[in-house]
């Protein structure tokens, strides 16, 4: 009798505790799509990594005349792959749920001289 009743008590604990420890959990639904969306945006980092090297360019072109078409290739290069390596790490990592980290490519603020 004794076992039975640590046995049901036990129980209970367990159910009361994985309630309250899946109140703060994403359903599979919204897993899969957090998921998903996070193996999407690691793709679309690398197939638009090239478009940084034009467009910091541009902006360094128009920050600084014509050096900035030098200086501008080489910073586009460094973002270039930085995106790359956060693509990369997106779509190896897709089934852990993260916010993204990343701007959208030619989002960068132009500040006029």
């Amino acid at each position: 009798m004794k076992k039975r009743t640590c046995f049901l008590l036990l129980l209970t604990t367990l159910f009361a505790a994985a309630g309250s420890l899946q109140a703060g959990e994403e359903t599979a639904g919204d897993l899969a799509a957090s998921s998903g969306r996070k193996f999407v945006r690691g793709l679309g980092n690398i197939l638009s990594s090239p478009a940084e090297i034009p467009c910091t360019m541009a902006d360094d072109m128009h920050q600084s005349g014509a050096s900035g078409l030098a200086t501008g290739f080489g910073k586009g290069m460094v973002f270039m792959l930085h995106r790359i390596l956060n693509g990369v790490t997106e779509v190896g990592t897709f089934m852990i749920p993260a916010e993204p980290t990343m701007p959208v490519v030619c989002t960068h603020k132009v500040s006029k001289v």
